[in-house]
């Protein structure tokens, strides 16, 4: 069957990321809300005559650029795009508890992951502010020192009374499904097979077309950013790469257009 020469697009594409030595697929992006393509190049000319016109041009660096905006933030992505994994194990973090004094002392709200001094132990004071810290101590506590036994942390004898708040930071062991990602200052952003998909739809007919635009060797950007806000829309993801030629082959990339109802 005949495939559109001329059509029309209002659609995002789906982009899937292969790593290029094993070709096994590396993330899949289906919520996508932005997806473009860029093409550049530089153009030099040769000028000379009354008034000096430009007389012949001569193009090159042939560039093109991908931006891709998710609706979501995806962690393999993340890990690509500062060119480290993610790693899934258990591992310690930083809580903090608000906790009200009884009888001396106060009970954490989770079993801290090693023994010994926690982060850090402050007066809570009734504006929201920090106030005095403590010392840890191992046995019982003299005046401005703490000590902890299991969840329990116990200060000396008037230094704190009944319904004070103290803040308690400290770690504690999350579960063996935590991710872990890290920005490491030798580590950058990798080039991957990207292939971007979308539907396309013919003038005339008015029917759809698959598009599919296959990128060899695309490199991911290392710069970009991550907002943070309680208002306003939803933060985005934002992906820039750059295609990169291939040993063996003048093509950056290569757009087709087909119907699915050929497919053998």
């Amino acid at each position: 069957m005949a495939v559109t020469n001329r059509w029309a697009i209002r659609d995002v594409a789906t982009a899937s990321f292969f790593d290029q030595v094993t070709k096994k697929l590396k993330a899949r992006l289906d919520t996508l809300k932005q997806s473009g393509l860029e093409n550049t190049s530089d153009t030099v000319y040769t000028q000379g005559g009354s008034g000096n016109p430009k007389v012949v041009g001569f193009s090159g660096n042939r560039a093109a650029k991908f931006t891709l905006q998710d609706a979501h933030f995806t962690n393999e992505i993340i890990a690509m795009m500062l060119g480290t994994e993610v790693v899934t194990a258990a591992t310690p973090v930083t809580v903090d508890n608000v906790l009200t004094v009884t009888g001396g002392t106060v009970t954490l709200e989770h079993t801290p992951a090693a023994t010994g001094a926690l982060i850090s132990v402050n007066k809570y004071l009734p504006d929201g502010t920090i106030g005095k810290s403590f010392e840890f101590k191992s046995a019982t506590p003299a005046t401005g020192e703490y000590s902890v036994t299991g969840k329990t942390l116990t200060f000396a004898t008037g230094d704190v009374t009944n319904g004070e708040k103290v803040i308690v930071y400290y770690k504690t062991m999350a579960g063996a499904e935590t991710k872990q990602i890290k920005a490491q200052t030798d580590k950058f952003a990798g080039s991957y097979e990207l292939v971007l998909d979308v539907l396309v739809r013919d003038i005339l007919t008015k029917k759809d077309y698959a598009a599919q635009i296959t990128i060899p060797s695309a490199k991911i950007e290392d710069n970009w950013s991550m907002a943070m806000a309680p208002d306003g829309d939803p933060a985005v993801q934002d992906i820039a790469m750059e295609a990169l030629a291939v040993p063996g082959s003048k093509d950056l990339y290569t757009m087709y257009i087909f119907d699915e109802a050929d497919f053998a």
